[in-house]
């Protein structure tokens, strides 16, 4: 039996233990807070195919992947969270993306999008901007509760026989012959395997390991609005920014991009900031209607993508993480990923190209 060890509570670390559990004991998560208490549990939850300039790359291979292990979920749980189709809209000017559709058009992709002029998009909602040209219509996206996914990944791993562990892990010594030794403040744990996917913490690991930064924690700050009606029937999309209407009629809108390392406070600032964009897309939205901010750290990596397999020059070390504003889409695919990997089973995609050597 292998005894494996899994650092952070969030979206991908609940979900390896899952996919784990049905193939092993001697699971243990580590998480210093709660779980889903931190980026895994503050998203917004889209689950929106990857769209890549380049229509072979592996980040969308792993894009679609994932959304399949989504689908799979969403009929394996459907009575445990809340999954929703929800089109998305990627509003833009100038015809932005003109690159992706022609792309896609000329490889005759099977992908269920298509190319909206400003009075379609009117028929969809009539309060869009005469500002924006148009936008693309993304119609195979999801939404979920990402915290309760993330709880349900962890309640289902508990009862097949994890150990759960509410310490920080702050130092890895794998200089200990076959196993691998980590640390709280005031104890030791000793293990075959383990993964570190604690999100943005796991820059210190790096730090330790490598010398140099591998991750930078990314802060996101979101809005959440009542009594706009009526609701957003999509989800719109401009840049990076973003309006949705959820269960019990919440409006979420967001979202900032700060690097501020591992502050997590919210700011009025932040809130102004998200609301300008957000009135040149949609003029009638005030601060009358927030009603509560929150913020939370992504980890980001240099190219955006994640970072998945054994860590250089350790084969009991793993890596699952920087999924950054694509964390949800990717964690539980990761997880599942993981599982395999630890057990040297033949994978679903190709991950290499996502290994922690492409920043060494």
């Amino acid at each position: 039996m292998l005894k494996i060890g899994i650092i952070g509570g969030g979206i991908a670390g609940c979900a390896a233990a899952y996919y784990l559990s049905k193939k092993t004991s001697g699971i243990t998560i580590f998480e210093k807070d709660f779980i889903g208490a931190h980026s895994s549990g503050k998203s917004n939850g889209s689950i929106i195919p990857f769209i890549d300039y380049d229509i072979n790359s592996y980040s969308e291979q792993l894009s679609d992947y994932a959304i399949s292990v989504h689908n799979n979920l969403k009929m394996k749980f459907h009575s445990k969270f809340y999954y929703s189709k929800k089109p998305v809209v990627h509003l833009f000017k100038n015809n932005s993306y003109s690159k992706i559709y022609d792309n896609y058009k000329k490889n005759k992709l099977n992908k269920e999008f298509h190319f909206l002029s400003l009075g379609e998009l009117r028929h969809i909602d009539a309060r869009v901007s005469e500002e924006i040209d148009g936008g693309l219509y993304i119609k195979n996206s999801l939404e979920v509760d990402s915290y309760m996914l993330s709880k349900t990944f962890f309640d289902n791993a508990i009862q097949n026989g994890v150990n759960f562990v509410q310490k920080n892990i702050n130092k890895i010594d794998a200089d200990s012959g076959k196993q691998v030794r980590i640390f709280s403040d005031d104890e030791s744990y000793n293990f075959d395997k383990i993964i570190i996917s604690n999100g943005s913490w796991a820059e210190s690991f790096f730090m330790d390991f490598f010398g140099k930064s591998i991750l930078t924690p990314i802060k996101g700050q979101i809005l959440r609005m009542k009594n706009i009606t009526p609701g957003f029937k999509v989800s719109f999309w401009w840049g990076k920014n973003y309006i949705t209407t959820k269960d019990q009629n919440i409006t979420w809108l967001g979202t900032t991009h700060e690097d501020v390392g591992y502050d997590e406070s919210i700011t009025s600032d932040s809130k102004n900031q998200i609301l300008q964009k957000a009135k040149e897309i949609f003029p009638f939205l005030d601060e009358n209607f927030v009603v509560e901010q929150t913020a939370c750290l992504r980890p980001m990596t240099k190219d955006s993508l994640p970072i998945l397999g054994r860590l250089k020059d350790f084969e009991n070390i793993f890596l699952c993480g920087g999924g950054s504003a694509n964390g949800i889409l990717f964690g539980p695919a990761m997880g599942k990923i993981m599982s395999k990997d630890i057990f040297e089973e033949q994978l679903d995609t190709y991950i290499s190209e996502f290994s922690v050597n492409r920043f060494l």
